[in-house]
């Protein structure tokens, strides 16, 4: 709860740490792990939705989020990411055995097309946009600032610089600047759209099984890949989506390291380095997620409904203020002058395809283009 309430605190942190203190106890540190994983996927929706701050994984939330708090549906958009999560969840344990009899087998090819297929989303995010001329210029502007920070120099923490200056800065400092008052939240929401719900955990579910195939593929990444070949799903579908894969690429990742013995993410690192992959492991994870996904709907319901009911008393203009110094001060404190200077850049590029009207995924192509070039060898 507190690495998904606390923008910059990543759960890869605290399980790299745990081993260090109870090496010898391996099986209830995997299941603390594994636990405190499935639970941070859930809570770092909340941030995100309420305050603009980013997530590793859960920044293109921002966006939609952003609109359901301007029209106080705050936490509907909240209970959707909640929804996408748990019928994911069981939609992976549902097809659990169909994966790992076929992963060994097709694990090799899918990686040999990603050049091709990032390339095609690519050309299709300019190709089919509304505005052609403003979103290739938003393509190509991410594009070069992905390809100098993460190919050029390297910068240790340049996704993260690049994330919080794309889609948190831009969008608070359009907030400020359009002086956006504080809407007062309505959090009496029976119940959300159940197709969505259900069209939008599948789609995670199919996104997070290609994100633990293909290296260098993170959740947002397929979900804006899941976007631009699927069409226009509607909010609704596309935050329950983004709640999903969230949740299903930690699983996903635990059960590729069951089944091939490679790791995927942090958390999966983590638990190779000092635990034996059995069976009995397989069952932990399963248990594992199970449990923390039951307590965390529960508790981040409660937790987002008495934060967001409680918002309109402040000054949205205040809070948008202070959380843009807190993100500034993080970077230059924790990252350094140079992911700050980035961060500022990439807030100025951000800022140009909100004010033109261009969807803020085309700034993607600050990951997937030098992705590409990655894998062509260049």
């Amino acid at each position: 709860m507190i690495t998904g309430l606390t923008p910059g605190l990543h759960v890869n942190t605290i399980a790299f740490l745990l081993p260090l203190f109870f090496g010898s106890a391996s099986a209830p540190i995997v299941t603390l792990i594994v636990s405190m994983a499935v639970a941070h996927s859930f809570f770092d929706f909340l941030p995100s939705i309420a305050l603009g701050a980013p997530d590793s994984e859960s920044y293109l939330s921002i966006l939609p989020g952003h609109r359901y708090l301007l029209k106080g549906q705050a936490y509907k958009a909240l209970i959707l990411t909640i929804a996408g999560g748990m019928f994911s969840g069981l939609a992976v344990l549902a097809v659990l055995p169909v994966f790992l009899f076929i992963l060994p087998g097709i694990e090799w090819l899918l990686p040999k097309l990603i050049p091709l297929f990032l390339s095609c989303v690519v050309a299709i995010t300019v190709l089919f946009s509304k505005h052609k001329k403003e979103t290739s210029i938003a393509v190509f502007l991410s594009a070069i600032l992905g390809i100098i920070v993460l190919n050029g120099l390297s910068l240790q923490n340049g996704v993260m610089a690049i994330v919080i200056g794309l889609f948190s800065l831009s969008t608070l400092f359009i907030s400020l600047i359009q002086n956006t008052k504080a809407v007062k939240q309505n959090v009496l929401v029976h119940g959300v759209d159940l197709k969505n719900s259900l069209k939008g955990s599948l789609l995670a579910v199919a996104g997070s099984a290609m994100i633990s195939i293909m290296p260098g593929i993170g959740p947002s990444q397929a979900a804006f890949l899941i976007r631009k070949t699927t069409g226009n799903i509607g909010n609704d579908c596309y935050l329950a989506m983004l709640g999903g894969i969230n949740t299903c690429n930690i699983l996903f990742s635990l059960f590729v390291l069951y089944a091939i013995g490679k790791t995927r993410t942090g958390i999966a690192l983590a638990i190779k380095n000092f635990a034996f992959l059995d069976s009995r492991l397989l069952l932990l994870f399963v248990g594992s997620a199970l449990i923390a996904t039951a307590f965390s709907i529960f508790f981040l319901q409660h937790i987002g409904k008495t934060v967001l009911r409680r918002m309109h008393l402040f000054s949205y203009m205040k809070i948008n203020a202070l959380i843009a110094i807190a993100l500034l001060l993080f970077l230059a404190v924790f990252c350094g002058p140079l992911a700050l200077l980035v961060s500022i850049i990439a807030c100025f590029i951000g800022c140009y395809t909100a004010l033109n009207r261009v969807a803020r995924s085309s700034c993607m192509a600050f990951l997937i283009v030098p992705t590409i070039l990655i894998y062509l060898g260049l």
